[in-house]
């Protein structure tokens, strides 16, 4: 397999520049947040930090969840990140440097991942920040990152907090949950036309944000929520919450959390014989929760991140086939999630005109239509720090994600 644009170690071409120095004005890019207008730049410190770096290596650190709740997605997308420094290295590597990723467990706690980055920092000397899944942990180690200028690159934490200008040194290249569930429910508003909606909401970010996604697409509906229930993700008797939902028979039921917790949740709601429409996080299109709970959560709307394995997108096509033949599995979504991932850190690492990291933040910065295939083509630059802002949405039919709703830009943000 070739991994798309990234074999060719030639000449490192620096793209027209397009990079943060200073600061002039202040202005607004996300939910009312206030940023700091950067104008570019043509070079980067090439003496500057370059820790995790020596003639034949470079280390990459990951925090991420390998064991607790969200156990099978973190290890789903390592697996994915993995494959492609495999197939990266196997050509040669990047600079002429093997490429090799560290990853703690954070346990999707926010103490443990602040820990888990400090020992990555300092005992292992990474170099920079890549991949990794989950909002909280990942927003709890926000300050560090910011203290100490460490890239980040492609962490899996839709939060409204992340790729934003306000934490510069952090790279998204994945929709936030407030357009996930404006567009996704905006759409299927439009096309099932629920006459009332309940809302399931783990308590955080990420439910906070979702909240705020469904009342932008309620706005001038007319509808309002019936009954918000909280869940944590470390529940495990949703009775009470089911009885709760039940009670207010809302035709449409939204959920936000865990995909475990998301599927039990639905499962007690089958159980009293309440089975209203759904609609859930992108989160829920991944093959291993489709396997589990496909019955259950047939007919279920969801909003899409990356591009389903049957589309007709030839990068795609290359990685289902690469990946299945490599491992002897099919893919999960996870495993795109962290290949993706790997591509867009891969690409900033080849483009660098130094292994520095300054240099590295040039390069991401300068980043420019980057196709991976499996999500909208990655684009940064001085003042922004989202790489794609492209919502799908798909139905679940016959235990498979169906894309419903191709990818758009979400805007008016």
């Amino acid at each position: 397999m070739k991994i798309p644009s990234l074999l060719t170690l030639g000449a490192i071409t620096v793209a027209t520049a397009l990079v943060a120095t200073g600061c002039a004005t202040r202005g607004d890019t996300s939910e009312g947040q206030a940023s700091v207008t950067r104008t570019a730049r043509t070079s980067c410190d090439t003496n500057g930090v370059a820790q995790g770096i020596t003639d034949s290596k470079i280390k990459l650190g990951m925090f991420t969840p390998l064991t607790g709740p969200l156990a099978a997605p973190g290890n789903g997308a390592l697996k994915g990140f993995q494959f492609a420094l495999d197939k990266v290295n196997a050509a040669g590597g990047v600079q002429g440097r093997q490429v090799e990723v560290v990853a703690e467990d954070d346990q999707y706690d926010a103490a443990v991942a602040q820990q888990a980055a400090r020992r990555l920092e300092t005992s292992e000397g990474v170099f920079a920040f890549a991949g990794g899944i989950g909002t909280p942990n990942f927003v709890g180690v926000l300050p560090f990152i910011k203290e100490k200028h460490i890239p980040a690159v492609g962490p899996y934490a839709p939060s409204n907090q992340v790729g934003v200008m306000q934490n510069p040194d952090v790279y998204m290249i994945w929709p936030n949950f407030i357009d996930e569930y404006n567009v996704a429910l905006s759409w299927l508003m439009k096309e099932q036309k629920p006459a009332s909606i309940s809302f399931v909401q783990q308590v955080g970010d990420v439910g906070d944000d979702a909240l705020t996604g469904i009342k932008k697409a309620l706005d001038g509906s007319g509808l309002t929520i019936g009954t918000t229930q909280t869940v944590e993700p470390t529940m495990t008797d949703f009775s009470a919450v089911a009885q709760a939902l039940k009670n207010k028979n809302s035709a449409l039921v939204a959920l936000v959390a865990g995909p475990v917790v998301v599927g039990q949740v639905i499962a007690a709601m089958n159980q009293i014989g309440y089975k209203p429409k759904l609609l859930a996080q992108s989160d829920i299109t991944d093959e291993s929760f489709l396997s589990e709970y496909g019955k259950a959560v047939e007919g279920m709307t969801v909003p899409t991140k990356v591009a389903p394995f049957a589309s007709d997108e030839p990068l795609v096509k290359e990685f289902v086939s690469d990946y299945t033949k490599t491992t002897g599995a099919a893919p999960t979504m996870w495993n795109a999630v962290g290949y993706t991932q790997a591509l867009v850190t891969i690409k900033a690492l080849q483009d660098a005109p130094a292994l520095t990291r300054d240099c590295l933040a040039f390069s991401l910065e300068s980043m420019k239509d980057f196709k991976t295939g499996l999500i909208p083509p990655v684009t940064f630059g001085p003042n922004s720090r989202q790489g794609t802002n492209a919502v799908g949405v798909a139905r679940i039919e016959d235990g498979k994600a169906v894309q419903v709703a191709p990818f758009q830009a979400v805007t008016g943000r």
